[in-house]
């Protein structure tokens, strides 16, 4: 099983883009160090993202977007994850983007051991409609702001 030993980015900016979506006002660029090798997201400035699907009323046990910057790191890239390229699949698989959510979560400090646990049994659960979506509505576009590598050992 892949292990993440670290993570590391750039800072998170910005734009409000409507009800529960926000587009990067800057390139995001982040490492993710695992037992595995080297991932690498790149976001570009206009990229949509939601931070966190579902609803509001657990904010309170899984935030949506923090001062935190790790942990919005860790959103930005599960989103990354969620949107199809522009050949039309996804980058990572479902179980892997859930689970990188999971340990980077914990390790951003922001959720501790079972509130990560509560969110990736609700990814698991009720995520896969999101993961199989093309990209419509807001999201038309995103796959020409995202560029990925994975730098195996």
């Amino acid at each position: 099983m892949i292990k993440v030993n670290d993570f590391k980015g750039s800072p998170i900016i910005t734009e409000f883009a409507g009800v529960d979506l926000w587009r990067l006002s800057n390139p995001v660029y982040v490492e993710v160090l695992t037992n595995e090798g080297k991932l690498c997201y790149t976001m570009l400035a206009g990229f949509p993202t939601n931070m966190r699907s579902g609803s509001h009323l657990v904010d309170w046990l899984i935030p949506k977007f923090t001062g935190n910057n790790k942990y919005n790191l860790a959103l930005l890239c599960h989103d990354f994850a969620y949107t199809q390229s522009k050949f039309q699949y996804n980058m990572l698989s479902r179980k892997l983007a859930d689970e990188l959510l999971r340990q980077m979560a914990i390790l951003s400090g922001e959720l501790g051991t079972f509130r990560a646990a509560i969110m990736h049994k609700a990814l698991r659960v009720g995520g896969k409609w999101a993961y199989e979506s093309e990209n419509k509505g807001e999201y038309v576009g995103a796959e020409e702001l995202m560029r990925f590598e994975w730098n195996s050992r």
